[in-house]
Parts: structure tokens; sequence; C-alpha cells
């Protein structure tokens, strides 16, 4: 069996850690390049794993053809980087989110059609044992009809200070509910069966980044006058079926507990579901 060969776009923490050593560990995988901005990183990287380098993504598709990329850029970046990549008829594993907006989503899904592509977003999280028993729960009729979805995904102090994150370009413009927020959607969202939402409102704070006095409590540094994304934001949706979402998120609040905490919630008419974890769900009862 030919093995799948694969090109990793952004090769910083996440995409060195989370996919390009996977990768090395796949039998039926070949890593042929990185590509990376950073020339220096993306040097590095290519020494340390034997493989040809790019600082041009666009360069190493056109030498490399590769089948399949994963692209693990800042958030503002991942629509445009998996257009590029898809319209060249590669397949796209994409780190979350796969865009900015509905508009950048949709259009990058039309082109994963348009080319007959894979297109895959990378929720690991989906991926949890505890999710899973939770989904199966759901199709067997255990919860009864569902009607109420909740959803928490909070930290005391955890405004990340990189630019990836808060620059409003990297960032693609906002702030814990896209980089942190997804996560919950999408958790809940797969144990409901992904229903049609047919309203959506909600509403953005930023109560925490602008305060000089708050950086040193946060994760990093950064410049508060030139903050301008929201650490905490609420939503709730309205489903066709009738189920209704509430969800919280924040990089940053006065709770009483420390680090991250996820809770996710369905309540039905013949029983509920409550998880607990982070990103990913880590226990289901």
């Amino acid at each position: 069996m030919d093995k799948v060969r694969v090109g990793v776009i952004g090769v910083g923490g996440h995409g060195r850690g989370r996919h390009l050593i996977p990768y090395t560990k796949l039998s039926n995988v070949e890593v042929v390049a990185v590509a990376d901005v950073n020339q220096r990183r993306a040097e590095e990287v290519g020494r340390e794993f034997k493989v040809k380098y790019y600082t041009d993504y666009m360069e190493m598709i056109e030498r490399e053809n590769p089948d399949a990329v994963s692209i693990v850029t800042p958030t503002g970046l991942h629509a445009k980087v998996a257009k590029d990549v898809l319209s060249k008829g590669v397949h796209v594993l994409v780190d979350k989110p796969l865009g900015a907006n509905l508009s950048e989503v949709v259009d990058v899904v039309r082109t994963a059609k348009a080319k007959g592509k894979v297109l895959m977003v990378g929720y690991w999280s989906r991926f949890s044992p505890a999710l899973k028993f939770g989904a199966e729960a759901m199709s067997l009729g255990m919860v009864g009809e569902p009607y109420l979805a909740y959803g928490y995904l909070v930290r005391r102090r955890g405004i990340p200070g990189s630019p990836t994150f808060i620059d409003k370009q990297l960032s693609g413009g906002r702030g814990a509910l896209l980089d942190i927020g997804c996560y919950i959607l999408d958790n809940l969202l797969s144990l409901l069966n992904f229903p049609r939402p047919v309203t959506v409102s909600g509403a953005t704070y930023t109560k925490f980044g602008r305060n000089p006095e708050e950086v040193k409590f946060n994760w990093g540094s950064w410049d508060p006058s030139k903050f301008e994304l929201e650490d905490y934001a609420v939503g709730f949706i309205r489903f066709e079926n009738g189920v209704s979402m509430i969800i919280e998120v924040g990089w940053a609040a006065n709770v009483s507990h420390v680090g991250e905490v996820g809770i996710y919630r369905v309540l039905g008419n013949k029983g509920g579901l409550e998880g607990r974890g982070h990103e990913a769900v880590t226990e289901m009862t």
C-alpha cells in the first residue's frame, strides 16, 4: 500500500507537537515537507525531521505535490490557506475553527466539494470516549426528547498573550468565543446530531484584557491599550427541532474554580447528560 504523502503548514508548538510528530509515528504516512512563514523555524523543524522546508506554502504544494496537508496557522488564516490548498487538488486537515465567519466557512466547503477533496476540521475533542458515550446514549433514546443544551468553558485567568490569539487580524477578529467557544458548540452539536439553527443571539464583553493590572495574572504579555477582542461571551441558540442552547465562554472571569473548567449538559424528557472536562469532555454521567 502506498503511503499518504503529507505536508504541514505552520510548525509552531501546535503544528509540530499535535500534527507533525504524530504523523511520523504512522506507518502509512510519509511527511514530505513543512512550511512556515518564520524562516528560522521552518529550517530548524525541516532539519530536525529531515524533510524539505519552505516559507511559502504554495511553493511547497507546487514542488512537493503532497496528497494532503495539515493547516496549523493562526485562526485568521485558516480559511484562506485551506481554500488555496484545496484549489490545487490537495486534501486538507485544518485546525479548528475552519474560519472566522460563516461566509469564509461556506466558501471553503464549496471549494472542497467542487474539487472532490476531503476537508476535515481538527476538533480533537470529538474523539473523547466520554463524548462518544454521551452520543450513544442520545442515539439509544435514553435522554428522550432533548429540549435544552448548556455549555460552559471558562478560565479564571487565561488570556493568551501571543499575537496568534489576540492580534485582530491573526485571530480572525474574535477572542474567546472563536478560540475556545468553538469547542462548546462542536461538543454539544455532536451530542444533538447537528440540528439546524433558526435564531442566534448573544453578547460579548471585554472586562480584563484592557486592564494593565491583569497582564501579570494571565498567559503571556500584551499591550492592554491595543486589546480589541472579547474576553467573555454568552450566546443563545434556538434550533429547528425546538431545542434551545445556552453557552458561556471566557478567557478570564471572577469565578471560584482555578484553571479552565468545561461543563456540558443536555436535558431531555426522559433523562439528562452532564459532562465535565475542559475543551474535551473527560467525564459524562
